[in-house]
């Protein structure tokens, strides 16, 4: 049982650390996290009746407040064990008495009680809520359970219940005989039926005590228990036990219950005490928490789903960031520059032998990328073109990423913001968002100018492929390195009048404009718009792989694994949780 069901402790963790997080917990919220305490403690309880199946028979009186479960408890021993107080909410811890028991027959109840700390009656603090009491108790001579551990329990109903309810829980689990106390003016209360039917599918011997009544209430109240009872479930009423109203004139007074009501008590927890089954409890136990699986995990699911949603808004965010390149840049032929560029460095290798020295400077001042064009020719002409940095070349390719991320970002946002706030995932992410968003961009932005630089051997490569095919056909090749020469000197006077060119207007516009000329209306006609058609691929493929895919997709899918742990479930699952998780998602849930 605890390796099939270990991630009930691990999912127990997350739902108490969310819980204990908001400021109200929604009502569902609560009913899960009461229901997995219990659950944890079934487990432990299971593997305790595994292992000694003959350990001491443990009683839970169980009620809401001013019920008189400790005024029971010392009926049931015989004695004055149980502090009794007319305080509503007295008892706030679990305090086991333990009669016709040895320590170490005790000492096996410490893991079924954790992660409550077993400290002595004398040392308990109600400030502190994490402790419980397990001591030895003299049984009277009318004592009704001996041997047996009778368990004083706090109250399940009143406003600090829930910083309290893990005793309740782990009592209830415990317990080998559950014994609901109430009064006549709670027995209908809702919170008494809550914790029926949340004890109910345990299938624990029942009995239930109605507290302070007068003789003349006795046979309504008990139809009307047995009624409501029927309608709720569908198993027979369980043992109702009426007891009366008895006033005590001091809190150490005994008190006096008349004979039959006595015998009546006796016969019933003998007869539970009869019914108890801990082979069939284990069965029980693993059938509770697969009754109650799907509630837990819910909120991973949800959370699960968020996340998968949130994966598709940002794949569809890059579907339209793709296209938006595609559309702004590589097919705009009036900002598309790359091929240029490898017209330029064409320009380059058409050199005439010999000549090369005259155009060393011409080089220097058109070598790719634009943006140091300016400066070169700043250093050629001195500082009178100081002024030419309001000249700098516009990078087409960068100014449209650049605009590319910025829609993408607006995007997203606007879709953050259409998410349901209230569900903690989104409420989350939006937070994530905004604080990341700088980062993510002045990422992209870097990363956006080494990915165009990695992609120059691209363009080199475009250039020698041309050259090659020019070399095949050598009265074509002459007639280009004419066109070049002739233009060169047009060139260099452009590159010394704007202190630099930029790649949409690139290199000796003359001489550009005679080669491309020249090589459209050659043979080479179609060969140069495949080669164009192939670099265009390439630079999509690269900066898809790696800026648009490789960096900004991934950074932002990631915000999802970056959100804070105590304000969800799903983030960073245990191997045995997540496992469970993904049988629910797959819709192969465990129905052990």
């Amino acid at each position: 049982m605890s390796e099939t069901t270990q991630w009930v402790t691990q999912l127990l963790e997350r739902h108490a650390r969310v819980a204990t997080g908001q400021t109200a917990p929604a009502p569902d919220a609560l009913k899960a996290l009461n229901s997995l305490q219990l659950a944890d403690a079934i487990v432990d309880k299971g593997q305790l009746n595994s292992a000694y199946p003959d350990h001491a028979l443990q009683v839970a009186i169980i009620g809401p407040t001013q019920s008189g479960k400790s005024t029971l408890v010392n009926l049931l021993l015989d004695s004055q064990a149980a502090t009794i107080s007319a305080l509503a909410g007295f008892t706030v811890h679990a305090q086991g008495y333990a009669s016709g028991y040895e320590e170490d027959q005790l000492q096996l109840l410490t893991t079924m009680m954790e992660p409550l700390q077993r400290v002595p009656a004398a040392e308990l603090n109600a400030a502190d809520l994490e402790t419980y009491v397990l001591e030895p108790a003299v049984p009277g001579p009318q004592a009704l359970l001996n041997p047996a551990v009778v368990w004083d329990t706090p109250d399940f109903d009143s406003i600090d219940a829930g910083t309290y309810k893990r005793a309740v829980m782990n009592t209830v689990a415990i317990a080998d005989i559950v014994v609901l106390m109430v009064s006549k003016d709670k027995y209908g209360d809702k919170s008494v039926w809550d914790i029926l039917q949340l004890i109910h599918p345990l299938q624990q011997p029942l009995l239930v005590c109605i507290n302070k009544l007068d003789p003349q209430d006795e046979q309504a109240v008990l139809q009307a228990f047995s009624s409501r009872y029927q309608q709720q479930f569908e198993t027979p009423v369980p043992p109702v036990i009426l007891l009366p109203f008895v006033r005590r004139n001091s809190p150490g007074q005994r008190v006096s219950m008349p004979h039959e009501t006595r015998q009546a008590l006796g016969a019933a927890l003998a007869a539970a005490r009869a019914q108890v089954n801990r082979g069939a409890a284990i069965q029980t136990g693993q059938a509770f928490i697969t009754q109650h699986r799907d509630q837990w995990l819910a909120p991973l699911v949800q959370e699960q789903s968020a996340a998968s949603s949130w994966s598709d808004l940002v794949t569809s965010a890059m579907s339209r960031a793709e296209d938006q390149y595609a559309r702004d840049y590589l097919n705009n032929p009036d900002k598309y520059e790359t091929f240029n560029r490898a017209l330029a460095e064409l320009l380059t290798l058409l050199e005439v032998p010999g000549l090369a020295a005259v155009f060393t400077r011409t080089r220097q001042l058109v070598t790719w990328p634009a943006r140091k064009l300016l400066g070169v020719g700043r250093d050629a002409l001195g500082s009178r073109f100081e002024g030419a940095r309001s000249k700098t070349p516009v990078d087409q390719d960068a100014e449209t990423l650049e605009r590319v991320l910025d829609s993408t970002l607006v995007s997203l946002q606007g879709s953050l913001l259409d998410q349901p706030q209230q569900q903690a995932f989104w409420a989350a992410m939006t937070q994530a968002f905004r604080k990341r968003e700088p980062d993510i961009r002045q990422s992209f932005l870097t990363q956006s100018e080494r990915v165009r630089k990695e992609f120059e051997p691209q363009i080199d490569e475009a250039a020698r492929r041309l050259y090659e095919q020019l070399q095949a056909q050598p009265a074509l090749l002459n007639t280009l390195r004419a066109a070049r020469v002739t233009a060169d000197a047009a060139g260099i006077a452009l590159a010394l009048k704007s202190g630099g060119i930029a790649p949409a207007d690139l290199v000796l516009a003359p001489a550009m404009l005679s080669v491309t000329t020249l090589l459209t209306e050659s043979a080479l006609g179609k060969y140069l718009d495949t080669i164009k058609a192939e670099l265009k691929e390439r630079q999509r493929q690269h900066i898809n792989d790696r800026l648009l895919q490789g960096l900004l997709a991934t950074e932002l899918r990631q915000l999802s694994a970056t959100l804070p742990e105590d304000a969800l479930f799903a983030q960073g699952l245990e191997p045995e949780l997540h496992s469970e998780l993904l049988k629910q998602l797959t819709g192969k849930g465990s129905r052990r």
